[in-house]
């Protein structure tokens, strides 16, 4: 067998690996395709320091309360920080799944009580190295997971760049996390003027955060509202508003998450209603998407010229 052949049996391989099949199992089909009633929901914000993967912990935690299966997909630069911040450790590395040791699955941490995480900390430069044949199935062993759960909630980088990764390019829809500073506001702009520029199909939300009462969340979301209307002619929804509360301070340092540790905050109250408020929602509909578009290195090369 000559080098050349050995190289292509050795890739060959490494992508069934990574996209979780065996060697007796036919080549997933090049399409992506999210099953009815999984709901995926990007969580992101224009920039850091918003609580954004306060949002993600304590979302998923009143989902779970109310018997929804969720995985996390933290897709944040690092390993295991939300694993970390729930009491548990990330046993494996993405560059193990990405070699081929172990398959996507195997990396998934159960953190008790209907949630899970998946520790798919990537850059977008560390996601733009991978060939298109490696995104199409590292996309495709994501979706493999999909008949164990109700929801995926996407937690991704803050800023422009960091949410073009192929996970959270699965979700159509998106829930923009921002606070009352001037600086959020005009990040969060931004960042829907890219997003509905490059998708119009995406779905919206905007949940205010660290607010000092809901009057200030409504009033932030009718000004943004009116100006993205005005500029972008891009409609969303009000997610609600999450009230500032120093008790999400005290649920980080004891390693889990404020709804579970103290039901009764008015954070917990807020999280809990928005967590009725999309059980409530009609899942947005999906369609099959090509998997050589979306890990299509063209596509990518353009969205971080644009970032």
């Amino acid at each position: 067998m000559t080098m050349s052949c050995l190289a292509t049996t050795d890739q060959a391989e490494s992508l069934r690996r990574l996209a979780g099949r065996t060697k007796s199992e036919a080549p997933a089909p090049d399409l992506l395709q999210v099953r009815e009633g999984l709901r995926v929901i990007s969580v992101t914000s224009g920039k850091g320091g918003v609580g954004k993967t306060s949002v993600v912990v304590n979302l998923a935690a009143s989902l779970a309360a109310a018997g929804e299966r969720v995985l996390i997909v933290d897709s944040n630069p690092g390993v295991g920080d939300i694993c970390l911040r729930l009491g548990k450790d990330a046993p494996y590395r993405m560059g193990q799944v990405l070699a081929g040791e172990i398959t996507l699955k195997d990396t998934v941490v159960d953190i008790g009580g209907g949630i899970s995480v998946l520790p798919a900390g990537m850059d977008v430069q560390q996601y733009s190295s991978l060939s298109p044949r490696e995104r199409s199935a590292l996309l495709q062993a994501m979706l493999r997971l999909q008949n164990d759960y109700d929801y995926f909630l996407i937690d991704t980088g803050a800023g422009i760049a960091a949410n073009l990764t192929g996970f959270a390019s699965l979700a159509r829809e998106i829930m923009l996390v921002v606070t009352p500073e001037p600086t959020s506001i005009t990040d969060a702009y931004a960042l829907i003027k890219m997003l509905s520029g490059r998708d119009s199909s995406f779905r919206f939300r905007l949940l205010i955060n660290m607010c000092r009462d809901n009057q200030e969340g409504d009033t932030l979301f009718s000004k943004l509202s009116a100006i993205t209307g005005r500029f972008l002619q891009v409609q969303f929804d009000h997610a609600g508003s999450i009230l500032h509360d120093e008790l999400l301070v005290e649920s980080v340092r004891r390693r889990g998450a404020l709804c579970r540790l103290f039901p009764e905050a008015k954070a917990s109250t807020g999280f809990k209603i928005l967590a009725q408020k999309i059980n409530k929602e009609t899942p947005a509909v999906t369609e099959a998407m090509s998997a050589a578009s979306m890990a299509s290195s063209t596509m990518w090369r353009n969205h971080e010229l644009s970032s």
